[in-house]
């Protein structure tokens, strides 16, 4: 039975969808385009966003100012965010993985309450745990290190996985699970050859939430790092802003559009199973 669409539903949610588009790809596109503006027409430009005159020495002379001024590279800001992401994300998701399978293979008591508590975890305002986060930190000998940004990340991270993943592995029909419960797998097996494998599309949507989460994270690196050699790609393109250098609109915008690069990489490699991901979230039940 086909559902008639009444006019004044189809418009508004079109109108809807129209604006909230433009309100999302309208800075953004800004953006890219007073990237490749020359100094003299940086605020110049036709129809709001095709520069008078394009350049790409911007982009050359972000890399010149973030070495000469800040003496630090963009190299080295993407081995810091990619190697502080990269370890949070492997924590979460051997903690989240492993939590969210036996969430939804085993029954014991209080699952459902324990289950309740990590997720609850999720809404705690991380300003809330910063300074009790900062004294532990101290108290252990790690801040300004990576390892006092990795821990908090990797912390925040496992409610968020485990909500997601315990979603997936629920959806895995447990008679393959009872197959090879029969022809003598162990549960750790199970998870291994058989939940892991199946769940592709939902490991690779919590990469990419947990990726974009971490890496565009500003106030615990601002805290818990000092030295510009281990600074993120967030705090070091805040103190290029408001540093002690003055830094033209258009080479900063270039330095952002620079940092967005491995975020649309991710994305192209993982499109296929993320698509998926929300797909089969969306289907579910």
């Amino acid at each position: 039975m086909m559902i008639k669409k009444q006019p004044g539903v189809y418009i508004f949610t079109r109108v809807v969808v129209f604006v909230t588009l433009a309100v999302i790809l309208i800075p953004v596109l800004w953006i890219v385009s007073v990237s490749f503006r020359t100094s003299e027409t940086s605020l110049q430009s036709i129809f709001f966003l095709i520069p008078i005159k394009a350049t790409v020495m911007n982009y050359v002379e972000a890399v010149k100012f973030s070495i000469e001024k800040m003496n630090i590279s963009f190299l080295v800001m993407f081995r810091n965010s990619f190697i502080v992401t990269g370890i949070s994300i492997v924590i979460a998701l051997a903690l989240a993985s492993t939590a969210a399978f036996s969430f939804s293979n085993f029954k014991f008591p209080t699952k459902e309450v324990l289950f309740t508590m990590i997720i609850a975890a999720f809404i705690i305002p991380p300003q809330v745990l910063l300074i009790p986060m900062f004294i532990l930190l101290k108290y252990f000998g790690v801040l300004n290190t990576y390892w006092a940004v990795i821990f908090p990340y990797a912390a925040f991270a496992v409610p968020i996985a485990t909500l997601i993943l315990r979603g997936f592995f629920e959806q895995i029909p447990i008679e393959l699970k009872e197959s090879a419960r029969i022809d003598g797998a162990s549960n750790f097996m199970i998870f291994l050859r058989i939940v892991l494998p199946l769940s592709k599309a939902a490991i690779a949507t919590t990469i990419i939430f947990l990726f974009l989460e971490i890496w565009n994270e500003f106030m615990y690196a601002l805290v818990f790092l000092v030295d510009d050699s281990i600074l993120t790609i967030p705090v070091a393109l805040a103190k290029l802003a408001f540093g002690r250098y003055w830094i033209p609109l258009t080479i900063y915008t270039a330095s952002i559009m620079i940092t967005i690069i491995p975020v649309v990489i991710l994305y192209v490699i993982f499109q296929k199973w993320f698509i998926k991901g929300i797909t089969m979230g969306a289907i579910k039940g």
